[in-house]
């Protein structure tokens, strides 16, 4: 849990995914700092919880989950003097912290927010003996995985079993931890092994790869004509009607109705629309994570806002950067193989693989605003609220056209 300064201080929120035995998004745990990107308790957990529950409520869960659970930290404060909670049973997932006081009184209100109808986890959980009480209250039991303890999980794993509570292993590090930790039977998974796209190994794209890399150099290629442009689009029947889609949605911000790839391409421009046609490409690998094609939204379009907002690089050229950085995850091949296939400018690529330049920084500091890191060194003239709201709108654009891109 961050620290609060005072009741008004602006709160930056991240998300961390948390994913199924088959790799589908279950929900996120959202991730709190104060204005200063201070991670450390330094105020009461009063004031600090009341200022977390605040934010949430003037940014909205929709614009950060989407339609998946939010899991949110609370402290003793809201399980002992039960206020309400504002947010809908089916929404949320309620998390006891692990350094919590444990007495009946706790217990009791752990109780009563289950009689609510709100579910309930144990946060952090390293089989410390004071929070066994707790254990047959909640529905996730969120287990802290270490290296040093993996040999001896299994002959712990029945006594958590025996509670009914679904186990989430937390902090999973690496692709033999989640193979290993998949097998004990563990029910949902979170760590930095899947909030890296480029170590999620475990779907792999068929044999289409080749031609989505062929599309993708076109598309991609500085020197590349309109009119090819509209040829390689209207070349598959759902790519052309995908693409028309979102140009009459009203996401676009046009008016008028547009009937044609070429028109498209007329009103919003070539980058634009090699962007989307990118996209939109990505999007037909049929064995893809659903969440790595959503991070690429996500920093595509957090990238594009950040770029206006910092007044560095191109919009449209920001938003392919962070479109592009999960391709390495969505090909199962490394991102400084793939960006040799493409014909890109060479400041793109350096922001790609080495996160140099104007470009670099901005996908530099998405990066660590994904992993609750202050990106200090981005911009100074962003101020925490902007960077807040543009998180946020950068996850609601990227949730509607996930949604999109899943309406056949």
């Amino acid at each position: 849990m961050p620290s609060v300064d005072s009741p008004g201080d602006t709160i930056q929120v991240a998300r961390q995914a948390i994913f199924d035995r088959d790799l589908q998004v279950f929900g996120y745990e959202l991730l709190y700092r104060d204005a200063g990107g201070d991670c450390n308790i330094t105020d009461g957990n009063q004031a600090s919880s009341i200022t977390l529950l605040n934010a949430f409520m003037e940014i909205g869960l929709d614009r950060l989950t989407g339609p998946h659970k939010a899991f949110i930290n609370l402290t003793r404060h809201f399980f002992v003097d039960m206020p309400p909670i504002p947010f809908d049973q089916d929404r949320v997932v309620l998390e006891v912290l692990e350094d919590v006081e444990v007495d009946d009184v706790l217990l009791a209100g752990i109780t009563g927010m289950a009689r609510q109808g709100f579910a309930l986890a144990m946060d952090d959980y390293a089989f410390q003996p004071h929070l066994a009480p707790i254990l047959p209250l909640v529905d996730y039991i969120k287990v802290e995985i270490t290296a040093e303890g993996m040999p001896s999980l299994a002959q712990s794993l029945p006594m958590l079993r025996a509670t009914g509570a679904k186990l989430l292993a937390e902090k999973v590090e690496t692709c033999e931890q989640f193979e290993q930790l998949k097998a004990l039977g563990f029910d949902y998974f979170q760590g930095y092994f899947f909030a890296r796209p480029s170590l999620v190994q475990s779907r792999r794209v068929g044999e289409n790869a080749a031609m989505v890399m062929e599309l993708l150099a076109r598309l991609n290629d500085p020197n590349v004509q309109m009119a090819e442009v509209v040829r390689l689009v209207s070349q598959d029947p759902g790519l052309s009607f995908k693409v028309l889609r979102y140009v009459n949605s009203a996401a676009s911000g046009l008016r008028n109705r547009i009937e044609s790839i070429q028109h498209a391409v007329v009103l919003m421009g070539l980058e634009r629309i090699r962007a989307w046609a990118t996209l939109f490409a990505m999007a037909g690998l049929g064995s893809r994570p659903i969440e790595i094609l959503n991070l690429g939204l996500l920093r595509a379009n957090l990238c594009e806002r950040l770029s206006k907002l910092c007044g560095k690089g191109l919009p449209d050229a920001a938003y392919t950067v962070g479109l592009l950085s999960v391709l390495d995850a969505m090909l199962s091949r490394p991102l400084t193989e793939l960006t040799k296939q493409l014909p890109l400018p060479e400041d793109i690529k350096r922001g790609l693989t080495h996160h140099e330049g104007s470009y670099g920084e901005l996908l530099d500091g998405v990066i660590r605003l994904e992993r609750n890191e202050w990106p200090n060194k981005l911009c100074a003239a962003v101020s925490p609220a902007d960077l807040s709201e543009a998180f946020a709108a950068s996850s609601e654009t990227a949730f509607g056209i996930m949604a999109m891109l899943d309406d056949d």
